[in-house]
Parts: structure tokens; C-alpha cells; sequence
């Protein structure tokens, strides 16, 4: 039974419909790898795929949107008991990576991993799975093991991340990749889901949350798919933007699959899927409901006037701390209004303004524009632009729709800058002497697993 996912990193959390009352059923909230070592069951499994969701909840807290959010400038978190949420995020130094901020937004993803990796281990004996119902699972999975790994990225970038990691506990640490072979491993996993799920018939052998029928249905394997299409070209678009290795070949790649996916100007901009929370007992409230954070001023000085996105955020009375200001909140934040509020993982929005970024890089500008206009219609209530004059300018354009489409919902501000060389002073006001920190360290617990002090890159 493969055990290990990355040093130091313990246990598989669950949150399901509790089972244990019972005499004759196995407690399945504490599912223990003896329990699975001869394969899953369809009550295993669907309790696993529960454990798999709720462990992908916890990957969108405070941490990962915050820290990666600030660093892209669209977020502060002003807590007058907690200097580092800007000091080491956007200040003068650099985070520490034995401390929460520099070891902080790491491995919450690859508690994901190993859920993700213990279905895959016991589906090929599971019984009471049809061979369909186990394509269907396994493809299932590795669309939410790609995004976690994603996340991880994001994160880390040229820095790279673990990817090689079901592996006994008793094998080394997982070496760590580069950035564009990461890329290219995630997009690899999702070619995989994709083909898993068109094999994967007409439904799934578990129940699905909420969050994915809200919004459009996305609860079988068919829409699945499409969700798979939709990540693998977000992932060939920074493919072809890599610094390190920049793959033009994946622009094309990316629009491929973006066609492939659900995106579509006709549809709601809202449709996808979602991680929902609850303020009922014993449910996961939103990480992101916290009245101490504050919106970059230049988010809310910057939007253009009409724009109906501006409903998101409110002025408030400035508070100052540790050199930066914050003069707005958002609704999407207040703890009033956020407990229970639903963060999409992915939705027709983004997707559209991922294949406008592919189709600029192929020189495809009026193209890019079209699908620039439908978000930017829709989504902000305002006249459709003219097709921009220049590559420059129309990424100047979808970023704008960007940063106010999908405000707080995930890393893309930080990704987005660093993809086009944009974070700088032109991002927004920072901290004095802001060195604009574009990646967090590797925590320091992965090194003192490997004996190192610093990290050789796998990158042939």
C-alpha cells in the first residue's frame, strides 16, 4: 500500500456523514490503510471521494488565497497581532521559511495528493465497481490531484514542487521538479483523467456536493471531462509562458482544450464548478471570512466607472499598518456576508480569459477581443472595447477583467504578473523598500528531510 506523499506530512483527514454508530459497519470516517490494503468498496470509495473534496475545501484558506493574493497585490491582511501577513509578504524581507508564511500554503495540497492517491491505490481490486464506475473514479481524482499540485505551484514557481510522491513511507523524499516539468506532468495527468472519464459512462459511483450542480451540472463524468479540458489549458497557456522553458508549441494546445471545455460566451460567466461551506454544525466555514483583510487601494481606485463589479467592495475607514494602506473591503471577505459563501475552482469566466491570454500570444487579437468583450459585457456591465492596437495592450486588457472577474477566488493576480514581468511598482503600492516577492520558499521541514539546506531542481 503506497503510503507516503511528502516527509513530514501526516495523516488523511475525512469529513463524511459520521458511520461508527453501528455495530455492523466499519468506521469509515477513520478509514486505516490495513482496512484498504486488499481494495476499496463502493462505501469506501464514496467516503474517500467525500475526504478528497473536503481536504480540496482546505486548500482554499487563508493562506494560500491570502498569501498569494497579497503578493499579487489585490489583498492585505492588516492584523495589528500579525505583522508578517505584510512584512514578509510584501515588505522589505523576504519570507522565512521556518515560520507560517514561508512554510505556510504547502502541505495542505499534498494532504489533497494522498487522498487523491489512496482511491487510486485500492480501486484496481475494488469490489462492487463496475469497470466504468473505477475509469470514472480514477479520472475523477486526477483532476483534483492536477489542481492541487497546481496550487502547489503557484505557491512556489521557479522554485519547482514534489511531484513524484506515492511512494512507500520508507522510500526517500520525492525529489523536487522545475517549474516547466511540472507543467508538463500536470498536463500529462489531465490528458489521463480526460480519457479516464470518457470511459467513465454516464455517471458516477458517488454522490457530489453541492457546488457542483449550482452553478450548470457538473456531476458526471461527460461535464468532468470538460472540467479536465478547462484546467489542461490554463495549464498549456503558462506552459508557453514559462520563463524557464517557454513552450510556444502549448499557446495552440491551450486553445485546443479551452474549445474542448465548457468556456462559452453564450453561457452564464458564473457557470463551474465550486467549493461550498456552511456555518451549520460541524461544517467548513469560508477561510477567506476575516475582517482583517483590506483590498489594495488600487483595486478599488482603479476600476473603471460603470463597471457593476464594483458592487464586490465598499470603502471603509483607512487603516495603516506596516507601510500600506487599506481604504476597502469586499463582501467576499466580510465575515457578515462569506461564512458560507462558495469559492469556484473554476468557471466559465476564467476559462474564457484564459483562451483570450492563448489566442493574444498567437497574434489572434481579435479573437482574444471577442472573448475579452463577453466577460467584460456580461460580467461588468460595460461597452465592449475596440480590438486593442498592440499585443501589450491587450494584455493589459484581459488582465484588467482579470483582477475583477475574479477577485479573491484564487492565485491568478500573482500568477498573471509574473507570467508577463508585471510585478513591480506598477501593481500597486507595497511596503517600504518592497522587494515584490514573487515565490514563497521551500519550508524548511522539507529540507531536514533530505538533508539539505537548499534544493537541487530535477530539470532535464
Amino acid at each position: 500500500m503506497h503510503k507516503r506523499t511528502l516527509a513530514l506530512i501526516a495523516g488523511l483527514g475525512l469529513a463524511a456523514a459520521a458511520c461508527k454508530d453501528s455495530t455492523s459497519v466499519t468506521d469509515l470516517n477513520n478509514v486505516s490503510a490495513e482496512a484498504l490494503a486488499s481494495g476499496l468498496t463502493r462505501a469506501s470509495t464514496s467516503l474517500l471521494v467525500t475526504g478528497l473534496l473536503n481536504s480540496t475545501r482546505g486548500d482554499y484558506d487563508v493562506r494560500f488565497l491570502v498569501f498569494t493574493q497579497t503578493m499579487g497585490r489585490d489583498l492585505y491582511r492588516l492584523d495589528n497581532a500579525e505583522p508578517r501577513y505584510i512584512t514578509e509578504l510584501i515588505g522589505a524581507n523576504p519570507a522565512d521559511f521556518t515560520a507560517f508564511i514561508g512554510g505556510g500554503a504547502f502541505g495542505q495540497f499534498y494532504v489533497t495528493v494522498r487522498s487523491g492517491n489512496t482511491i487510486l491505490n485500492g480501486l484496481p481490486s475494488a469490489s462492487g465497481l463496475t469497470a466504468a464506475e473505477k475509469s470514472a473514479t480514477q479520472g475523477f481524482v486526477n483532476v483534483f490531484k492536477a489542481l492541487a499540485y497546481y496550487h502547489a505551484l503557484e505557491t512556489r514557481d521557479s522554485i519547482g514542487i514534489a511531484f513524484d510522491v506515492n511512494h512507500p513511507i520508507d522510500d526517500p523524499p520525492a525529489h523536487f521538479l522545475c517549474k516547466p516539468n511540472v507543467l508538463a506532468s500536470i498536463s500529462l495527468l489531465l490528458d489521463s483523467a480526460s480519457t479516464e472519464l470518457a470511459a467513465g459512462g454516464a455517471s458516477f459511483p458517488f454522490p457530489l456536493p453541492a457546488g457542483f450542480s449550482s452553478n450548470g451540472n457538473f456531476t458526471t463524468p461527460a461535464a468532468m471531462m470538460q472540467v479536465a479540458q478547462g484546467l489542461k489549458g490554463k495549464i498549456e497557456l503558462y506552459r508557453g509562458l514559462s520563463h524557464q522553458k517557454p513552450n510556444t508549441a502549448s499557446f495552440a494546445a491551450a486553445i485546443a482544450a479551452l474549445n474542448a471545455s465548457f468556456a462559452d460566451p453564450a453561457a452564464a460567466m458564473d457557470k463551474g464548478i465550486y467549493n461550498n461551506y456552511s456555518t451549520a454544525a460541524g461544517e467548513t466555514t469560508n477561510g477567506l471570512a476575516d475582517a482583517n483583510i483590506y483590498l489594495n487601494p488600487f483595486v478599488g481606485d482603479s476600476v473603471q466607472a460603470g463597471d457593476k463589479r464594483a458592487s464586490k467592495f465598499f470603502a471603509v475607514t483607512p487603516k495603516s499598518l506596516n507601510g500600506v494602506t487599506g481604504r476597502y473591503k469586499t463582501s467576499l471577505t466580510d465575515p457578515s456576508a462569506a461564512l458560507s459563501a462558495s469559492i469556484p475552482l473554476v468557471r466559465n469566466a476564467e476559462l474564457l480569459l484564459l483562451r483570450a491570454q492563448a489566442k493574444i500570444e498567437t497574434g489572434d487579437l481579435a479573437g482574444a477581443t471577442a472573448d475579452i468583450n463577453a466577460v467584460r459585457v456580461a460580467d461588468g456591465g460595460l461597452a465592449p472595447i475596440a480590438v486593442p492596437a498592440t499585443k501589450n495592450a491587450a494584455i493589459t486588457a484581459v488582465l484588467y477583467e482579470k483582477r475583477y472577474s475574479l477577485l479573491a477566488e484564487s492565485a491568478q493576480r500573482l500568477v498573471d504578473l509574473r507570467a508577463y514581468t508585471r510585478l513591480n511598482a506598477a501593481a500597486g503600492p507595497g511596503a517600504p523598500g518592497d522587494i515584490f516577492q514573487s515565490a514563497l520558499p521551500i519550508p524548511k521541514p522539507q529540507l531536514d528531510a533530505r538533508g539539505v539546506t537548499s534544493i537541487t531542481l530535477d530539470c532535464p
